[in-house]
């Protein structure tokens, strides 16, 4: 999943201090082959008996996203960052509907009836709009 977001992301193509030929790590390796990793001390990792690594894997596109790579366990707190994650969407949400703009997949139904509900035309939403 890794090396498919840093493709996605244009990660490879914005370092252009990585020299693709000499390192041995990259070479005869295809961008979207696994990555050799190592494990460091001090990282956040979840407890043993939960089974939520949602938030860790958000937090970590947000930190690699930013350009952050030093992450520390002492600085990531599990509880803030669900809490503040929330909020983010509670805030996307809010002016989304105070703009009253719809999503193509609310405008379409295509979401909706995936999973059993009813389908909306367009004509149904007045003078929204879609973003």
């Amino acid at each position: 999943m890794i090396p498919l977001f840093l493709v996605a992301t244009n990660f490879y193509g914005k370092h252009l201090d990585i020299d693709w030929h000499r390192e041995d790590a990259y070479i005869d390796k295809s961008l979207s082959e696994p990555l050799e990793y190592v494990i460091l001390k001090d990282t956040p990792q979840q407890g043993p008996q939960c089974n939520d690594c949602g938030i860790f894997v958000c937090a970590f596109v947000e930190y690699v996203s930013h350009g952050m790579f030093g992450i520390s366990s002492t600085l990531f707190g599990v509880v803030n960052h669900r809490l503040r994650y929330g909020v983010l969407l509670w805030d996307y949400t809010t002016q989304k509907q105070n703009d009253g703009a719809v999503s193509e997949s609310e405008a379409t139904g295509n979401l909706t009836s995936k999973h059993g509900g009813f389908k909306r035309s367009r004509e149904q939403f007045g003078r929204s709009r879609i973003r």
